[in-house]
């Protein structure tokens, strides 16, 4: 009241106060069609805001999609778990190749291509990269040899296999295993496990053998990152093939995993002291070189595997692995052969503690037979496939 006899009316929401109750109602009308406005405003913002948050979240889901499609077709390609042939494919490819550069003659080419073929049908390797008696020169060499080099055990025979043309870049694991197989096929102990392999197999041979050891339950998470096949393709192996490999056979073996660097610089003492005393171990005594029964050791790193066929003990305790490697070419191989070798050509094979620097190193030795039984346990046991690591 005014005093005045006059009613006041005040807003609500401002405090505004008016004589007319119509003037107010149309006033607080404005106040909420502008607070319906602004809360409308509001809602459509937020909604935007999420709509447009979606789609950048769906927009990444897409490229990390692409970017992981990407990494695993390169991988796919690195480990030859693509579809681009395997052995007999890259051989013929490859051959084509050296008659167009001229490097190779056409009747030359048909010549091979049949060779390869006949071996194909019969699962055998054709031999061409193949050395043989290099245990036995080395043997030679190191009983003349009078410098620094104290103590040398040798393991049995092995033959060098080398890559071709249908492995190159990718065979090394194979051509490591018929390296074993050369030695473990010159000794008696293995005659039974080995009765059904006369010849050295090939290559596509070697990968339908794994996936007969897969079929028989071994490594079961190991075949299915091949997806189950080897055959017809490029694919990698490493010591758990071998393994596998090794055990359906009942050769009795371990994987062995030096996961982590035990010296200096990164580098590996306790893997030359584990060769070390793999060979010398019932060989000891005060002969220069020992010539052991001993069949050689599988040895991987990423990327690459070798076979050790030996190791030095200098004047000085130093240890020097001798490694075969696939990648050495049969020429270069074959100097070793020479009966008066200064020494030069052991290059190739002689790598020291401070040679070998991988993060880490897996070796496969072989100790024996196994009965039926003893194989079925490790059949069972390697569905969870695991390795010894050395501290």
């Amino acid at each position: 009241d005014t005093g005045n006899g006059e009613q006041l009316y005040e807003c609500p929401m401002c405090s505004l106060t008016c004589t007319n109750i119509k003037i107010l109602e149309e006033h607080v009308d404005l106040h909420l069609e502008e607070q319906s406005f602004s809360e409308g405003g509001n809602i459509r913002d937020l909604e935007l805001a999420q709509q447009l948050q979606t789609e950048e979240d769906k927009w990444q889901r897409s490229e990390e999609d692409k970017r992981e499609q990407e990494e695993f077709k390169k991988l796919q390609r690195q480990y030859g778990l693509g579809n681009s042939g395997g052995y007999k494919q890259q051989f013929l490819k490859n051959m084509e190749r050296e008659v167009d550069r001229g490097r190779m003659q056409p009747f030359e080419y048909h010549k091979r291509k049949a060779d390869m073929m006949e071996c194909l049908a019969f699962g055998i390797d054709d031999g061409k990269t193949k050395t043989s008696g290099l245990i036995e020169a080395l043997c030679k060499y190191y009983k003349n040899e009078n410098k620094d080099v104290g103590h040398v055990w040798l393991s049995t025979g092995v033959d060098h296999f080398h890559s071709s043309l249908g492995d190159r870049g990718w065979g090394c694991g194979y051509r490591n295993f018929q390296m074993l197989l050369s030695s473990l096929l010159q000794n008696s102990l293995y005659n039974d496990c080995l009765r059904d392999i006369t010849l050295i197999p090939g290559i596509p041979k070697i990968q339908s053998m794994i996936e007969d050891a897969w079929r028989e339950g071994f490594d079961p998470h190991g075949a299915s990152h091949f997806n189950n096949r080897l055959h017809g393709s490029k694919a990698w192996i490493g010591a758990c093939e071998i393994y596998s490999l090794l055990t359906s056979l009942r050769i009795k073996c371990q994987i062995i995993d030096f996961h982590k660097p035990t010296g200096p610089s990164g580098t590996h003492p306790r893997l030359f002291e584990w060769v070390l005393r793999y060979y010398s171990t019932n060989n000891e005594g005060g002969a220069k070189v020992v010539c052991t029964s001993k069949p050689p050791i599988y040895l991987q790193h990423q990327g690459h595997s070798r076979t050790v066929v030996g190791i030095e003990e200098k004047k000085n305790k130093t240890l020097c692995l001798l490694l075969f490697d696939p990648g050495c070419p049969p020429q270069e191989m074959q100097k070793l052969l020479k009966q008066n070798s200064d020494g030069t050509s052991l290059r190739l094979l002689r790598k020291f503690v401070g040679s070998l620097k991988e993060k880490q190193y897996q070796i496969v030795p072989v100790d024996g037979v196994l009965s039926l039984e003893e194989k079925a346990a490790r059949c069972h046991a390697s569905r969870v496939l695991t390795s010894e690591k050395i501290p």
